[in-house]
């Protein structure tokens, strides 16, 4: 009996198939493949708000945060009374329509939250809040008298 048969062969030459070495091959499709991921990641931000994923969303509204906090001067408890607002607005998927976020794809940036009102107290503190578009309720209109259903029911009543 052989006693190699059950063993895993080491190869003498660590080649592929086309004869050149795998270190080769392997640190150009290493490079290319990280080249696709970094252009891949690049890509994912210029959709349209309502097609990012969540994760990139939540990113973008921590990017208009700190960017608003810069813009108004805000304080620290400020800029997390803001960043609790957005983040429940968020939740509650009030951000989550392309009408709500005024995002542009090419700077990949939020430009403007619809509905988020900004008041600065007689104190010179900021108070946040995100408006909830409230649905409106619409009834339909009775149609007069209800049509028969069928040329023979109108017979049988004109009949009757």
């Amino acid at each position: 009996m052989n006693s190699n048969r059950s063993k895993t062969q080491k190869r003498s030459g660590a080649t592929d198939l086309s004869g050149s070495t795998f270190a080769a091959n392997l640190h150009a499709s290493t490079n290319t493949f990280v080249n696709f991921l970094n252009q891949e990641a690049d890509d994912a931000y210029k959709r349209p708000w309502h097609r990012l994923e969540r994760g990139l969303r939540l990113n973008r509204l921590r990017k208009f945060v700190d960017e608003e906090a810069v813009r108004l001067t805000l304080t620290a408890p400020e800029k997390t009374a803001l960043d609790a607002q957005i983040m429940k607005a968020n939740e509650k998927k009030l951000l989550n329509s392309k009408n709500a976020v005024i995002y542009d794809q090419d700077e990949q940036k939020i430009k403007e939250i619809k509905g988020l009102v900004m008041h600065r107290g007689a104190d010179g503190k900021v108070m946040f809040q995100v408006l909830e578009k409230r649905n409106a309720v619409t009834f339909r209109r009775k149609a007069g008298p209800a049509a028969p259903a069928s040329a023979t029911e109108t017979k049988e009543e004109a009949t009757v």
